[in-house]
């Protein structure tokens, strides 16, 4: 009987022991938080700033430097040897076709004038039968310096008095709708022109003027020493820029969208190494979803969209290289 009582008193405690140390262990378990433990860490949120893809008009604008140039410069030269007189033209002025500026007076002609005076006061009876004969050459004011075509002095012309030579220049003419922008181009945008591109054309001279132009040409040589081309632009409209050698900027449309799918362009992400580009989305699942696009013109640090996204998604604009393909995020601002 006292073993039967032993054994019964040793399997109770046993029991008891074993009811304790599982109470101990679950006490453990739901205090420690270590492995095991019931509670769930929680899932890290990043907050961003986004913005939704808008429909606007893109435009790609090349800028270079230029100078306007006559295409074609006027000379009006001297018919002949001899003295100008009467001429009264200056800088500025326009010249008709046709128009006489002045008159030449032949050197052969002032020298028989200024003997017949001598001649006059020495013998009256032979002066007239002189100036008869000086009268046969003499043509009045001189020979007519005559305009071959219209335009503006563009040049200092000569004075009244002025001795000059066959053919010398008398003045210099430009048309002012000969005056076209020959504009430098850096060799790296040459092949983006085009002829017959808008452009317009802005110069220090005429603070806040701008007047219209299109590309014209595009000249077939190149500078060595500054990388550019040539291309001459030409004024589309009424108003343009009449004088020469005139300083200018011309800013060349090369690419236009009336509706371009654009979005900021600190949204948009370079892979590295490569011509790739990607965006985040924030998703109506509050999450980052990482999207290849192909990207089109850039205009004032905004970017055209050409595949990848649609009008109103809300792209990332915040958290650089934290961001990644299924981050949960909150838009906290736009």
């Amino acid at each position: 009987m006292t073993t039967s009582v032993g054994k019964a008193a040793s399997g109770a405690l046993a029991t008891l022991l074993t009811v304790a140390m599982l109470a101990a262990v679950g006490c453990n378990r739901g205090s420690s938080g270590g492995e095991g433990s019931s509670a769930v860490a929680p899932v890290p949120t990043l907050l961003v700033t986004a913005a939704r893809a808008e429909i606007v008009p893109m435009r790609k604008v090349v800028t270079v430097m230029g100078t306007t140039v006559a295409l074609s410069p006027i000379s009006i030269r001297s018919p002949a040897n001899g003295r100008v007189v009467g001429i009264h033209i200056q800088n500025g002025d326009y010249v008709r076709k046709g128009q006489v500026i002045a008159h030449v007076v032949n050197r052969e002609i002032e020298a028989a004038r200024a003997g017949l005076e001598v001649a006059k006061r020495l013998d009256t009876k032979d002066a007239a039968a002189l100036a008869k004969s000086v009268a046969r050459y003499d043509r009045g004011p001189g020979i007519p310096i005559v305009a071959p075509e219209s335009g503006v002095v563009a040049k200092p012309p000569v004075v009244s008095g002025q001795i000059v030579s066959n053919l010398d220049t008398i003045a210099e003419l430009i048309d002012p709708a000969s005056i076209y922008v020959n504009a430098a181009v850096p060799i790296g945008v040459v092949h983006l022109l085009r002829p017959g591109m808008p452009a317009t054309v802005s110069s220090p001279l005429w603070p806040g003027a701008e007047f219209p132009a299109r590309v014209a040409a595009i000249f077939p040589v190149f500078d060595p020493a500054s990388a550019t081309a040539p291309v001459r632009i030409d004024f589309a409209g009424d108003q343009a820029i009449h004088e020469t050698a005139a300083p200018v900027v011309v800013r060349i449309t090369v690419a236009e969208v009336p509706g371009a799918i654009v979005i900021p362009e600190s949204a948009l992400f370079q892979d590295a190494g490569a011509n790739r580009y990607h965006v985040f989305v924030a998703g109506a699942d509050g999450r980052a979803h990482r999207v290849e696009v192909a990207i089109g013109i850039r205009q004032n640090g905004r970017v055209q969209v050409t595949i990848g996204i649609k009008p109103g998604e809300q792209v990332i604009t915040s958290g650089g290289y934290a961001l990644s393909d299924g981050l949960r995020v909150k838009v906290g601002g736009a």
